[in-house]
Formats: C-alpha cells, structure tokens, sequence
C-alpha cells in the first residue's frame, strides 16, 4: 500500500491551508478589484510563500453598481496571523471589511469612503463634449495628495460614480466640495458618505 499516494498527499496539503474570506466593504468594479487588491495580494502571498488568491466576487446591484467585493484565499494555516498583519499593514481598506476564516471573523480596514455623483444628464450638451471624467478624477487625485485616493467608478443611465477611499471622509469632502465649485463637468453633484 503507497502511504503517499496522489489522494493522501492532497488531503496533507489541504489539511495544511486554511480557506479566507476577505470581505471588502468598498465599491469597487471587478477590474479595479483585481488591479488594486487581488494581483498584488497575490504577488505577496507567493513571494513570502503564505498562499494564493483562489477567487473573488463583487456584489452588484440590479443596475450593476457595485456595492462590496469578497477575495478568497488559500492561506498557510501557520502563516493566518502573518497574512493579516500584512493586511492591517497596507493600510488600504475600509473600516467594515473582515477576515473570515475557520469560523472566526475578525474586522479589518481604517479607510472612510467617499462617492461623488456626477449628473449624466441634465448639464448641458457642450459640457459632456468639451470636459473629460478622467481629467476630474486625476485633479481630485492630485488635490486630495495622502488624504485619500481614487479607487472605481460606476456609470448608470443618469449618474456617474466616483468612488475615493481615505483617512478622513470629513477631510476628503471639503477637498472635494471646493473642487466641484470650479469644475463644469460638477455642476449638480452629490458627495455622499460611503
């Protein structure tokens, strides 16, 4: 009889890793959450052998907005409190993430997030064809500087969504408020708390 065989040598290593749930409470379109969190946390993951990422979802609405993402993770069952000391350490996630694993749940996250609505609709016609989203994106970027960063997008029938996560929701808005009195592509804009 070969002790180790093809099937006991996979119930070995799959008795040595431990199934993750990283809950991400953050809008994030599937794109940006791969570029952002699923590619480089897998980089990491590889590079310090603790894992690999194994999969992730967003939660969308009826209308494709996005609401909140899951990454899964193989992780190294002696390497658990490593894997989420580097998570709390990037310091780029927002506060109501959490870890679930082995029947735990532990919260993650500090960032604060903030949505700015941009009317898609009723601005008139020479201000869609004459300004750029992508340029009001990069000025917020750049006025905001370690206060906070853009992170997706959502763009519906009516609105247009930016999604910037940071230190301070309260700091992020008055950047952003005073931005959209100068910006055409602003007019009628909504900042909420996300």
């Amino acid at each position: 009889m070969e002790l180790f065989n093809k099937k006991n040598k996979d119930k070995l290593i799959d008795g040595d890793m431990c199934y993750v749930t990283l809950h991400l409470n953050m809008r994030l379109m599937p794109l940006d959450r791969g570029n952002l969190f699923e590619d480089p946390i897998d980089e990491v993951l590889h590079k310090h052998d603790i894992g690999e990422v194994t999969g992730g979802r967003t939660l969308l609405t009826e209308e494709k907005m996005p609401i909140s993402c899951d990454i899964e993770f193989n992780i190294k069952k002696d390497r658990i409190a490593d894997f989420i000391s580097f998570l709390n350490a990037v310091n780029t996630i927002a506060k109501g993430s959490y870890i679930e694993y082995e029947g735990k749940k532990e919260e993650i996250g500090t960032l604060e997030g903030l949505n700015l609505i941009l009317d898609g609709t009723e601005l008139d016609e020479k201000v869609y064809e004459e300004n750029d989203v992508n340029d009001v994106i990069t000025e917020i970027d750049e006025l905001l500087k370690e206060k906070g960063q853009y992170h997706s997008y959502y763009m519906g029938e009516k609105n247009t969504n930016l999604y910037f996560y940071g230190t301070s929701f309260a700091e992020m808005k008055e950047i952003v408020d005073n931005y959209t009195k100068t910006s055409p592509l602003c007019e009628n804009s909504v900042i909420e708390q996300i």
